[in-house]
């Protein structure tokens, strides 16, 4: 947990949103996750929650090894600039397994490797690094790809404004089956309104 906290405060440094952001991607994974376990428990443990919920904050870890003028940069990305971004995914897994490697196998740096080469790839397979299709993706990183898409709809960016929570939940419902997992969207819709009250505790500074 302590190497953990240490890597999601790197990430932090690269980026002033992120602090809060990682924060509330673990609170949402660990709802999402919750309510999936408890929907399929076959599919995901208990026991296996807090992990999900803790490693998710490293799903963009590889971020430290993108250059700021694509970082920071405030206006849409080229094509050449989102190919360099799309990057993130393998640099972050590349950190981490060197962390693996070290260590030896470990439940936390497994699942956080899985959710940060996994949490942008797509249900219908049109997502990167990789293209892989259902369940081919692992389970936590298709559940954390629902809570940072939902947090990255109802974030304010200076080249956005935030979306409803309202209307973030139609779309990602809207995307069950294409872009998500059905079965991560229906524990998604099970706890809005706990993710609703997430929302206002951090838009009121209450973390």
């Amino acid at each position: 947990m302590a190497i953990i906290v240490g890597l999601a405060k790197l990430a932090e440094s690269r980026d002033d949103d992120t602090g809060q952001h990682l924060s509330r991607i673990r609170h949402y994974t660990t709802l999402i996750a919750t309510a999936f376990s408890e929907l399929f428990p076959e599919k995901l443990s208990a026991a296996e929650v807090s992990i999900i919920g803790a490693t998710s904050v490293l799903h963009d870890i590889g971020k430290v090894g993108i250059s700021d003028d694509i970082l920071l940069n405030p206006n849409k990305l080229t094509e050449a600039q989102f190919d360099s971004m799309k990057r993130h995914t393998s640099i972050g897994a590349d950190i981490l397994i060197s962390l693996s490697e070290q260590l030896g196998r470990d439940p936390w740096v497994d699942t956080a490797i899985q959710i940060t080469l996994g949490h942008h790839e797509r249900w219908d397979g049109t997502g990167y690094p990789f293209g892989l299709r259902g369940e081919v993706n692992n389970l936590p990183a298709r559940i954390v790809a629902v809570a940072d898409v939902y947090d990255a709809l109802t974030s304010k960016r200076v080249y956005k404004d935030a979306m409803s929570h309202e209307e973030a939940v139609a779309l990602i419902a809207k995307d069950s089956g294409t872009h998500f997992d059905p079965l991560v969207v229906d524990a998604f819709l099970i706890v809005i309104e706990k993710i609703k009250k997430i929302v206002t505790r951090f838009q009121n500074n209450i973390t």
